[in-house]
């Protein structure tokens, strides 16, 4: 690569590059075509996750009709979303449970254990 072109590069390619090829290396992208809200024009969306042995990082780029950006989310974003996605998924699973059994607790031919006598697990 010549110097004009290590000039040239940006943070998002520098953080791309490092990171590609590392130890561990894993590689996901998804391209995504928005309609567009009242505040968000229409866009495309292209989302890659690059994850190695030492980190994860998630390089984001958006193209609307006024141009683009690109946005690189650090480690540390990278993993509060998952735990925010990991416990918004747990306590749904936890309320839709509740709801399926107040459900089956409310109908008046639901038989616990399909109808079978309970037996306490030998000791």
């Amino acid at each position: 690569m010549a110097d004009n072109d290590v000039l040239k590069q940006d943070r998002f390619e520098k953080v791309r590059e490092a990171l590609w090829g590392a130890p561990g290396f894993q590689h996901r992208n998804k391209t995504i075509t928005t309609e567009g809200w009242s505040f968000l024009p229409m866009a495309t969306w292209i989302v890659e996750t690059i994850r190695t042995n030492d980190s994860v990082a998630i390089f984001m780029q958006v193209i609307d009709k006024d141009g683009g950006q690109r946005l690189v989310l650090p480690q540390k974003v990278c993993e509060a979303i998952y735990q925010q996605e990991y416990r918004i998924k747990r306590k749904r699973r936890s309320v839709g449970a509740k709801q399926a059994m107040e459900k089956r607790m409310a109908d008046p031919n639901y038989k616990p254990f399909g109808g079978k006598p309970f037996r306490k697990a030998k000791e």
